[in-house]
């Protein structure tokens, strides 16, 4: 069998261009390398889908997350994927002109008393919200709105009064974020099967690493003989004959593009390198007294990162994070301590109560609330915009610095690459493609029931579609895990 594309990356990102291909009536297959789908940056994500505010005016980052965020209502429906259409507050706070892009600090909690520094500092933080509010608009939110301090504290009681304002963005949507790319997995296999003569072939395997040094492409008949190894004892070779490769390997985009090069000469080595940033996250419970958000909370962004969010998961518990911090590593995700610190720090400035920043009894800093923390290693890179490139000579596209908004610009990513890049490679042979019958999606199961069946299991799976899927998210897993939210009434 010649595949028409073989995409290499088992993320959100790689999931949807997969769904994207498969609707097309592309014959494609995805490669992930772990065991599991969506172990990497979409597994450690916050589960908020953003509007492109952030993004830089102009990029193809802005115009892909305004075409997912155009989508992403409809397919959550058709999906059955639960999400709370609840938009965010891009919040100022009088500590802001102190704290830098990615700390928080303790010594900046105390309140202003000079009225004449109040003023003056109230005239600067109106600019900068004034300044988001038009980059909203220019985003296209244009339902966008500067809210005053006492509306702020109307719309979110929890909040502290020391709030100085903000803009509410009501295009934003939270979302579980292992659901998501879930329903683009399970939709993708009910493609795949339509399309394929052979049933048996699963158009996702996982556990199959590529071994790029050992492949080769044939430039004159435009083939690519792909060569993947089985992860585990057997280490089973499997070579995959296919008309196009999509790198969408995620953090290490750059390293497969540099492997490919070695093979094909038309590729060029990468105009990016990845520059690892991690993200800490710290999550609590809710209990009865606990203030409960609606919307996202979240600071001014600047040129290089969103800032600390403070939100409520659909599953009622409040995250904390992330932080941008650079790191040479591509897998160091251990907790930081002195990082948990900040972020409580940030959480007990927000909510003007204490939140501490350890779930050990025996530490000063316990707070019995906390259920988890996690760190998510973001593909940064030098660029401030995606890195999708094609190398149409060698019949290569490597989707490469997808930071941190994969998520909320999955979908239009997945439509770009097919659309826009995959037809140039594929359709020049003159071959009609495989027309795909438009049936509606099998939708995923209720929460409640899934929740249900994951304890029951007790491994840490479910069953969905005659496939067995690990629930790779943190966010996922504590909420399921305490079944509270959605988890606990379907709603």
């Amino acid at each position: 069998m010649i595949y028409d594309t073989v995409i290499i990356g088992g993320g959100v990102v790689g999931l949807s261009i997969l769904h994207s291909s498969l609707l097309a009536g592309y014959n494609a297959i995805l490669l992930e390398r772990n065991p599991d789908l969506c172990d990497g940056a979409s597994g450690r994500n916050s589960g908020i889908i953003c509007t492109g505010v952030d993004a830089p005016s102009g990029s193809l980052e802005r115009a892909l997350i305004r075409d997912s965020i155009s989508r992403v209502r409809d397919f959550c429906v058709e999906h059955n994927v639960p999400m709370r259409e609840c938009g965010s507050l891009v919040c100022l706070w009088p500590w802001d002109d102190h704290d830098d892009d990615t700390t928080t600090h303790v010594e900046d909690e105390k309140k202003i008393d000079d009225e004449n520094a109040f003023v003056t500092r109230a005239v600067s933080s109106n600019d900068k919200l004034k300044r988001v509010l038009q980059e909203s608009h220019v985003a296209g939110d244009n339902h966008a709105a500067l809210l005053t301090s006492e509306t702020v504290n109307e719309l979110e009681p929890a909040l502290s009064s020391q709030c100085v304002g903000a803009v509410h963005i009501p295009g934003e949507i939270v979302v579980d974020p292992w659901l998501f790319p879930l329903a683009l997995a399970t939709h993708a296999r009910e493609l795949g099967k339509q399309l394929n003569q052979d049933k048996n072939v699963d158009v996702i395997q996982t556990g199959r690493e590529v071994v790029m040094d050992a492949s080769s492409f044939n430039a004159k008949e435009g083939i690519w003989n792909l060569v993947t190894r089985r992860c585990g004892k057997d280490n089973e070779e499997v070579v995959f004959k296919t008309k196009s490769i999509i790198n969408a390997a995620g953090i290490n985009s750059d390293l497969m593009q540099v492997s490919a090069s070695s093979v094909a000469s038309d590729i060029n080595s990468p105009t990016f390198a990845a520059r690892p940033r991690r993200g800490q996250y710290i999550v609590y419970s809710a209990p009865e007294k606990f203030p409960t958000l609606t919307r996202p909370i979240q600071p001014v962004p600047t040129d290089r990162t969103k800032g600390i969010f403070v939100y409520s998961t659909l599953y009622n518990q409040i995250v904390v994070g992330p932080t941008a911090k650079d790191q040479s590593s591509r897998t160091n995700d251990e907790i930081e301590r002195s990082v948990a610190k900040e972020l409580a720090a940030h959480a007990t400035r927000v909510f003007d109560t204490h939140m501490g920043s350890s779930s050990l009894q025996s530490d000063a800093d316990f707070d019995p609330r906390i259920v988890g923390e996690y760190v998510g290693i973001r593909p940064g890179t030098s660029k401030r915009d995606y890195q999708i490139q094609l190398h149409c000579h060698a019949n290569f596209i490597t989707v490469g610095g997808i930071r941190s908004t994969g998520l909320s610009a999955s979908l239009g990513i997945g439509r770009h690459v097919v659309q826009s890049l995959l037809c140039s490679i594929v359709c020049q042979s003159g071959e009609k493609m495989v027309s795909v019958q438009q049936q509606a999606p099998t939708p995923l199961p209720d929460v409640v029931s899934l929740v249900e069946q994951y304890h029951c299991r007790g491994d840490g799976c479910i069953h969905v579609g005659g496939h067995e899927y690990r629930v790779t998210h943190p966010l996922t897993r504590m909420g399921w895990g305490a079944r509270t939210g959605i988890a606990a009434s379907g709603e």
